[in-house]
C-alpha cells in the first residue's frame, strides 16, 4: 500500500495562462555538484533526467544522520545542483510543483513529520566573452522557482515499513525563466543551473525507534514551458536577485600551461 500526501492549492489558474506545449529538444544534463557529498555523490549516488513535463532528480544515499536509538529528531538532507545547456530557442521553463517519492522503515513510533523543497534557477553571464579578455568578468542572476515545507504523518503509531508519496502544491504565480536564445552552455556566455534542496525531517517521540529511508528519495520536480520571443536586454536584466561583476577569473601561464585562478 502506497502512502499519499496532498496539499491543495487555493488558487492556481491565473498563473498557468499563456502556457504551452513542451519544445520539440529538451536541454541536455552537462555537470552535477553537490555541497554534501557523503549523503549525495555526484557520479555515485545522485541521478537527473529530464522529461518533457518533469525533471526527475534520484538520491538513492539520502539518509537520516543516524538510524540508532534516542534521537528525537533526524534529519536528511542533499544540496546539488545541477547545469543544464541547449535550451530550446524561443521558451521559457518553470516549475510548477513537486512529487516526492520513496520508501520509509520507521519503527517504535518514529514520524517523518516534514519535508522541505525548494528549487532555484541560477543563470551566469560572461561579460567580455567576445572577445573574452582577461580577467573573465561573470554576472550572476537568481529567481526561487519553487520553495515549500511540507508537513506530512509519515508513521507515527506502532511501525511502517512501505512507500509513501507527497505531493508539493504549486507555487501561487510561476516564477519563469529568462527566454532562452538555444545557446546556453558548453563554453557559451551564459551557463545555466537549476539548485536544488531536498530534506526530510522525523521525530522519536518514544527514544525506542529507528528511522530510516530504504533507498533514499526521489523527487518529480513539475515543469511549466512557455513559448517567447528572446530579448537581450531583458534577460540580462532577468532575476530576482541580480549581482554585476560577481566573479572574476584571470590565468596564469607556467611552463606553457594555463592556469585559471
Amino acid at each position: 500500500m502506497r502512502f499519499s500526501v496532498f496539499l491543495s492549492v487555493l488558487s492556481f489558474g491565473g498563473a498557468v495562462l499563456g502556457q504551452s506545449n513542451p519544445p520539440d529538444i529538451l536541454p541536455a544534463v552537462s555537470l552535477i555538484t553537490s555541497k554534501e557529498p557523503f549523503q549525495c555523490s555526484p557520479g555515485k549516488s545522485i541521478g537527473v533526467s529530464v522529461e518533457p513535463s518533469k525533471i526527475t532528480t534520484s538520491l538513492s544515499e539520502v539518509q537520516f544522520q543516524t538510524t540508532g536509538h534516542g534521537r528525537t529528531d533526524e534529519f536528511a538532507s542533499c544540496d546539488f545542483r545541477v547545469e543544464l545547456s541547449y535550451w530550446y530557442y524561443k521558451y521559457r521553463v518553470a516549475i510548477s510543483g513537486a512529487t516526492i517519492r520513496g520508501n520509509a522503515n520507521l519503527t517504535d513510533g518514529v514520524q517523518i513529520y516534514q519535508f522541505n523543497t525548494t528549487a532555484i534557477f541560477r543563470l551566469e553571464h560572461l561579460k567580455n566573452f567576445s572577445p573574452i579578455t582577461p580577467p573573465e568578468i561573470t554576472n550572476l542572476s537568481i529567481s526561487t522557482m519553487l520553495t515549500e515545507l511540507i508537513p506530512t504523518q509519515i508513521g507515527g503509531e506502532g511501525n511502517f515499513n512501505d512507500d509513501f508519496e507527497v505531493t508539493v502544491k504549486p507555487p501561487s504565480e510561476l516564477v519563469w525563466s529568462p527566454c532562452f536564445h538555444g545557446s546556453e552552455g558548453d563554453g557559451s556566455q551564459d551557463s545555466t543551473y537549476f539548485d536544488f534542496i531536498v530534506s526530510a525531517s522525523s521525530s522519536d517521540k518514544t527514544g525506542q525507534g529507528t528511522g530510516k529511508l530504504t533507498s533514499g528519495l526521489t523527487v518529480d520536480w513539475d515543469l511549466a514551458w512557455e513559448e517567447c520571443t528572446p530579448d537581450w536586454d531583458e534577460m540580462y536584466s532577468w532575476g530576482d536577485v541580480r549581482i554585476d561583476n560577481w566573479q572574476s577569473c584571470t590565468y596564469k601561464s607556467v611552463n606553457n600551461q594555463t592556469y585559471k585562478l
